[in-house]
């Protein structure tokens, strides 16, 4: 028996939902399907990569893990000092580079694919830098002396191919390539000048804050536009060694390895102000004719890496 105020045509619809109520069904229909999608999407990678993971290390080319340090030797950009301290438009000249020792650190996670080749990923702490010989101006009698240095450390991810010939002997030689992306975790930047009246001046650059100090004065100026050295760093790697086989488990590996940067690490917008209110860029500084404003500063090292190589 049909409704009061229903017509025939409503007696039809009966039971039937309104448009906007059948619209909220099939909405809540459709997120239960997606949702119920997902959860199985997220069981069947979980599922894969469990499986990837268990028939790699099974496999006698699959995984391995390799612990490794290697001291070596970092080197820097260029450097360069006014000629002359006396005079209003000085020549500029370079300054000499010393020994700089460096470092890399850490672990890497690599997969062969054939016997004889492979890649691999790691996690590094890496130092780099570069110490300079001291500079002195001789007035007279009197002299005085700059002295500098730059520490930069970075936490490195180096992406390689691996080349090993041999591998089955005792000992095998080892080739590889690839490139790192490194991100800074502080610096130092330091500049003394010393007269021979014992007379002092530093200027310590370290971290977000930019130290200037002559015997008990001292005066602190925060940075502006970023920190005087990039946060990145991106650049290629080669290396070739040895590799001692000891079982089929444990290898000893010995190889030499050079890295250079492919970016400017300077960050040539960096600005300081100083006690009176002036501002000026870290790497110029107030002379305008100071190249050091347009010198670019590539990260680059040589390192003897000697580690311990797991096949899981």
């Amino acid at each position: 028996m049909s409704k009061p105020g229903l017509t025939p045509q409503n007696d039809r619809l009966k039971g039937v939902e309104s448009a906007p109520t059948k619209k909220k069904s099939y909405r809540k229909i459709l997120k239960r399907k997606i949702m119920k999608l997902i959860h199985n999407e997220k069981t069947l990678i979980l599922i894969l990569v469990l499986v990837f993971l268990s028939v790699a290390t099974y496999a006698q080319k699959g995984m391995n893990i390799q612990i490794s340090v290697g001291p070596g030797m970092s080197m820097g950009g260029k450097f360069e000092v006014p000629s002359d301290i006396i005079s209003i438009n000085p020549n500029w000249t370079a300054m000499k580079k010393s020994f700089t020792f460096g470092m890399d650190a850490g672990a890497s996670f690599g997969y062969n694919f054939a016997d004889e080749m492979g890649v691999s990923m790691g996690l590094f702490y890496s130092k780099q830098g570069q110490r300079y010989k001291d500079y002195t101006w001789i007035l007279g009698s009197d002299f005085v002396t700059w002295s500098r240095s730059v520490s930069l450390n970075y936490l490195k991810i180096p992406i390689q191919f691996n080349y090993i010939l041999h591998p089955k002997q005792k000992i095998s030689f080892t080739a590889s390539a690839g490139f790192y992306l490194s991100f800074l975790l502080g610096y130092v930047d330091k500049n003394s000048m010393i007269a021979s009246d014992g007379s002092d001046i530093t200027a310590t650059a370290k971290g977000k804050t930019y130290t200037m100090s002559s015997g008990s004065l001292s005066e602190t100026a925060d940075f502006k536009n970023g920190k005087p050295y990039k946060s990145a760093d991106f650049g290629f790697l080669l290396g070739a060694g040895v590799q001692f086989n000891l079982t089929d488990k444990i290898s000893i590996p010995l190889g030499l390895f050079y890295q250079v940067g492919f970016i400017d690490v300077k960050n040539k917008t960096c600005q300081y102000t100083d006690s009176s209110g002036d501002s000026y860029l870290f790497w110029q500084d107030s002379d305008d004719t100071n190249p050091n404003g347009t010198l670019a500063y590539h990260n680059s090292s040589l390192e003897l890496k000697i580690g311990v190589k797991i096949n899981l």
